[in-house]
């Protein structure tokens, strides 16, 4: 993620926060269509390959099949859509290069959805980093160079069709050599992504609609300014995105197993993210210019105000995402499904109203859907409160979550009485006395240092 958020910055600079604005709308309507392409494969593959690895053959060609007859339908309907709402000849190049590099990268995630299924995580980690470190290699050149924008997508695309090749050659170490379709994988795969297809529909469409909104009622300059904002938000978001990624298969296999782990490691996991999203939350809220500068303060200045509102954002999503995890490995993927789309509401209701409010009295529209995605998190942790099986929340939660909010009120502390000191200094310094103020509350133990210590030690012995 962050040799993403890097690599971002880079396009960001040499190409101007308005083509930045081009990629991030057409990255929202590539995302749109790759949710059809994808049809919730991502939640049921890893889920049946653990429960029965020997269907990890029929379900990964069929589910190869169907990604590429429906990438061709999608790409088609999505040109016309572009059409219909006024979008120029540059928005049409920049969502063909954009859908191709998307659907390469759903055809890499197939793959590594499958090991994934068998509960090997460092296969797909080892993919992901090598993925961007090939197109932060490759892309980068073209960038100094002077390429334009249909350059860098175009490269980065060749680079996703490079892994790909390993991806699949990959697939040998856990013993998977051939593949196949058949029609009663096609139906398993078909019915049980229609609920993971109805989750991510809101968490696709809520992006288009605020590109669309923001890059008709403001201006693609505001767009990218939201876009810098949103990429770093992404960046913060990867220890629960990693968390959930690793947890979903095992959660699936608890619930059919034993509900007694599943329940442990439920609470386990939500355990760590409240240990992380204080420091994480707080950071972005009161050191927006550390990530800004990645972009340019200069032409992504107004973005520090969007991260700003987009704490409260992030400190909700690292409940949500567990949240949500648990409710799917428990079955009740509909009911998920129907608490999200409540987002899609919220930024329909609120977009048309705040946009151009934001846009009137502070020249950044893009203030309008942090607003909006702010509100729109609220509802969708309370829905996950209410859904989450019983026995999760108990008072050693309770308890840990009081305790790190302590630390997090030393850390807000120290940052503003070192407000007038270099940011570079005084926010490792905040982020310390959190740790601090664990230590004292009992949160992190003296025991689970030297035990992390003994893993880094280890895994650094290895690598020599």
């Amino acid at each position: 993620m962050p040799i993403s958020v890097l690599l971002n910055g880079m396009m960001a600079r040499y190409l101007g926060a308005e083509a930045f604005g081009y990629l991030y709308v057409a990255g929202t309507f590539a995302a749109f269509g790759t949710l059809a392409v994808g049809w919730g494969h991502d939640g049921v593959l890893p889920a049946k390959i653990a429960q029965d690895r020997t269907l990890a053959g029929t379900l990964l060609g069929t589910s190869f099949a169907w990604r590429a007859g429906a990438a061709v339908v999608v790409y088609l309907i999505m040109v016309l859509i572009c059409r219909a709402l006024g979008y120029d000849g540059e928005m049409q190049w920049a969502l063909g290069l954009t859908f191709l590099g998307a659907v390469l990268s759903l055809f890499v995630a197939a793959c590594k959805d499958t090991i994934r299924g068998f509960e090997r995580a460092d296969i797909p980690a080892i993919a992901h980093v090598g993925q961007q470190l090939l197109i932060l290699s490759l892309v980068v050149p073209v960038l100094v160079l002077g390429g334009g924008m249909r350059s860098v997508l175009l490269v980065g695309a060749i680079a996703i069709a490079i892994v790909l090749f390993f991806m699949v050659r990959s697939l040998r170490s856990v013993g998977l050599r051939q593949v196949s379709f058949e029609s009663t994988a096609f139906k398993a795969l078909f019915i049980g992504g229609v609920p993971f297809v109805v989750g991510g529909l809101t968490m696709a469409l809520q992006p288009i609609i605020d590109a669309i909104f923001l890059s008709k009622l403001g201006s693609f300059e505001a767009v990218g300014w939201f876009a810098a904002a949103r990429k770093l938000v992404g960046l913060l978001l990867f220890p629960a995105t990693a968390l959930i990624g690793a947890l979903y298969p095992t959660l699936c296999r608890l619930w059919a197993t034993d509900k007694d782990e599943f329940a442990r490691t439920t609470k386990g996991s939500l355990h760590s993210v409240a240990l992380l999203v204080v420091p994480v939350a707080l950071g972005c809220g009161l050191y927006p210019d550390l990530g800004i500068a990645i972009f340019s303060k200069e032409a992504f200045g107004p973005a520090a105000d969007d991260l700003r509102v987009l704490a409260v954002f992030v400190f909700l999503v690292y409940f949500s995402m567990p949240l949500g995890t648990c409710i799917m490995a428990a079955g009740k993927q509909r009911a998920w499904s129907v608490v999200q789309s409540l987002c899609l509401l919220v930024s329909l209701a609120l977009d048309p109203l705040l946009i151009p409010w934001f846009e009137r009295k502070f020249h950044n529209g893009g203030l309008g859907p942090c607003v909006a995605a702010v509100v729109s998190e609220v509802l969708v942790v309370a829905g996950g409160v209410w859904l989450i099986p019983r026995g999760i929340f108990d008072r050693a939660f309770l308890r840990s979550l009081f305790h790190t909010s302590l630390a997090g009120v030393g850390m807000a502390g120290v940052a503003y009485l070192l407000r007038s000191i270099n940011p570079f200094f005084a926010a490792p310094v905040a982020v310390l006395t959190y740790g601090v103020g664990l230590l004292l509350t009992g949160e992190i133990t003296q025991g689970q240092i030297a035990q992390l210590r003994g893993i880094i030690t280890r895994r650094l012995s290895r690598a020599r």
